[in-house]
């Protein structure tokens, strides 16, 4: 399995809750129409704290900027590919740049691809 993490930033003169609207609304319902059939799970995760050295016990607060860390697993580098070639698709790529204008500091944007690696080992609570 792969992962593809992005890093997502909203453009300025918008808020937190206006940039979350508009990505639960309108951005990843066209990642669901358009790349839905590749991904083995979609989610958003929107930071509500973020601490410096978290495991001395007292984690210092640091804004990292980023207003969502969006996380994509699918099957293999193919998928990975098809995604990049729908993204670029002649037809595609207008619609979704168009979107991502609307909300998204794009230049702000890092996108990470790993492996990830399931062992099956859950954490005791």
């Amino acid at each position: 399995m792969m992962k593809i993490i992005f890093m997502l930033k909203r453009k300025p003169g918008i808020t937190p809750e206006q940039f979350r609207e508009h990505y639960e609304n309108s951005h990843a319902k066209l990642a669901q129409k358009y790349i839905g059939h590749l991904l083995k799970d979609y989610n958003r995760n929107y930071p509500t704290f973020t601490g410096l050295d978290p495991s001395s016990g007292e984690p210092k607060p640091f804004d990292t900027g980023y207003d969502c860390i969006t996380e994509m697993v699918v099957e293999d580098d193919a998928a990975v590919a098809e995604m990049t070639r729908i993204f670029n698709d002649p037809e595609i790529n207008p619609i979704l740049c168009e979107d991502e204008l609307k909300f998204l500091d794009k230049p702000a944007t890092v996108m990470i691809v790993v492996d990830k690696v399931d062992t099956g080992t859950k954490l005791a609570a």
